[in-house]
């Protein structure tokens, strides 16, 4: 039986980050969040030490977090 070839991930067009992480964005905040991303990103595969300031930077531009309406 042939082996299944997985799927690619939509990634955006610009930023070339996967979509997945930069839902519910758009425009200036979209852009900064996929930098963002990526800095975060190139630390951790040097091995360096990412910065709390920088993970805090991404929570407030992307989906902080799942606050309820009332």
């Amino acid at each position: 039986m042939p082996r299944k070839s997985k799927r690619k991930v939509p990634k955006d067009k610009r930023s070339k980050v996967p979509k997945k992480y930069l839902s519910g964005t758009k425009g200036t905040k979209r852009t900064q969040l996929a930098s963002v991303i990526k800095r975060i990103a190139k630390l951790y595969k040097e091995g360096k030490k990412v910065p709390k300031s920088l993970l805090a930077q991404r929570m407030r531009l992307g989906k902080g977090g799942n606050k309820k309406k009332k």
